[in-house]
């Protein structure tokens, strides 16, 4: 990084070049994160190809040949336009650094860690599949009228447009299964080792969520998918077949590429599969970067209100409706490049790079680097406690979406979580409560005990 640096700064590195040596890096990064990290049983691995996918998509698009201009600034914008090399230097080197951050303390402080054993977890089991089957009905039903209703209100953008309507169409206590029904299966598939049973409760459950699919809504199953992806690595000590993963990553870019083209608004437009196409629009979140870098001053003021509102993006809806300026850094860089497509509910995902930046420049970047990386290292080393587990595995889809999302959004999310943890353990209690009021036997059946 300090030579490519160093030749950047004497002319003899293109911007061009040097995103090929970003690419690389990330690349590099990633192969390392696989064999010296547990081949997937360590979270650093996902955020690495998460940062690489969301930031670098158009890095890589340009090293396949379906880019021509890869830091160009084009989401959103009527005009696309480049920044300049030095801008472009920063926003490379703000992504070669956080990388290395993240990376570094993981590999430093790596041990491996034992399986979780789970007998002690084994009790909580009867009590989340009577949940399980109560609460999926309920939430097939929500999904199923969030469907109905944004198809009659023209399509996928509407939930961006005014996110409170979608929600009325439903009462509150439907609205408020998925407190229950997510963590639920959650710790059912951390907790359960019969596999038919682990089976059937990943596929009824996806079965509901394919009406958000449906929607167009991609993000929040795929990173479930990832987080659960890492929960089987963690209970397993078995070696990853990398063709089935190979398998399944393709099959995971076809389904996005079917909920790509359903969003689109060309009907009847010819639409061909396509790998790199597919990972350019995924790195649409580079424009908000590189626009954050390049008029940090117009966006620095806001720092703060980014920060505080970030703690609220769980429990209010982020739409067209309630937008006001220092709501989000990401639509605030949406409503620069174009304040007419974003009132039609068009938009792009911000990243923790521009966030950081904007706040306190590349030395920021490179502490909140550090803390993830020693975040995600914490993970990995108490995930050896299966209720630990749990809660990481809540967390972590929106931990490995920080690429695409605000710096506090994951922290917002965990305490919309913790609400789910205390609903769950006040009904473990009434649910033990009753177990043992039926479980108790009569006093006249007591040896000893003589009624009257």
């Amino acid at each position: 990084v300090g030579v490519g640096t160093l030749c950047f700064l004497l002319g003899w590195l293109s911007p061009n070049g040097a995103v090929v040596l970003t690419v690389i890096l990330l690349a590099t990064l990633i192969a390392l994160s696989w064999i010296h990290l547990g081949q997937g049983r360590h979270p650093a691995l996902l955020f690495l190809c998460s940062l690489m996918l969301f930031q670098g998509g158009r890095l890589i698009g340009y090293c396949l040949g379906g880019e021509p201009n890869p830091m160009r600034v084009v989401a959103m914008t009527p005009a696309p336009f480049d920044v300049s090399r030095h801008d472009s230097g920063l926003v490379l080197l703000a992504l070669s650094l956080s990388a290395i951050c993240i990376y570094a303390p993981c590999r430093w402080l790596y041990r491996p860690v034992a399986p979780p054993c789970g007998v002690e977890v084994r009790k909580y089991l009867p009590y989340l599949y009577i949940l399980f089957v109560a609460t999926l009905p309920i939430q097939l039903f929500k999904n199923y009228r969030y469907y109905e209703y944004v198809q009659q209100h023209g399509g996928y953008v509407f939930i961006y447009v005014n996110h409170a309507a979608i929600a009325s169409s439903v009462p509150f206590w439907v609205r408020a299964i998925p407190l229950i029904s997510l963590p639920v299966f959650v710790a059912i598939f951390v907790f359960e080792r019969r596999r038919f049973r682990l089976y059937l409760a990943t596929a009824l459950y996806f079965a509901t969520a394919s009406l958000i699919l449906l929607l167009g809504s991609r993000g929040g199953p795929f990173l479930l998918v990832a987080a659960l992806w890492w929960v089987a690595r963690v209970k397993s000590l078995r070696k990853t077949r990398i063709v089935f993963l190979a398998t399944a990553v393709m099959a995971l870019l076809m389904v996005a590429n079917v909920i790509q083209v359903m969003r689109q608004d060309e009907p009847g437009a010819n639409y061909k599969f396509s790998v790199a196409r597919l990972i350019i629009s995924q790195g649409a979140s580079l424009s908000v970067t590189e626009v954050a870098f390049k008029y940090r001053d117009l966006f620095s003021p806001y720092s703060g209100s980014y920060l505080l509102t970030g703690l609220q993006d769980a429990f209010v809806a982020l739409d067209v409706s309630n937008y006001h300026r220092g709501r989000s850094l990401a639509i605030d860089v949406s409503v620069f490049l174009s304040a007419a497509n974003y009132e039609y509910g068009y938009g792009t995902a911000g990243a923790y790079i521009p966030e950081a930046y904007v706040g306190g420049g590349m030395v920021a970047v490179v502490l909140v680097s550090i803390a993830l990386g020693l975040g995600l290292h914490a993970f990995y080393r108490f995930s050896g406690n299966a209720l630990l587990l749990f809660v990481f595995a809540m967390s972590l889809p929106d931990i490995i979406s920080l690429p695409k999302s605000g710096l506090f959004d994951w922290v917002s999310v965990f305490l919309r979580n913790c609400v789910s943890f205390a609903l769950l353990w006040f009904g473990w209690k009434v649910y033990s409560l009753l177990l043992s009021i039926r479980q108790t036997p009569p006093a006249d059946s007591v040896p000893g005990i003589v009624t009257a």
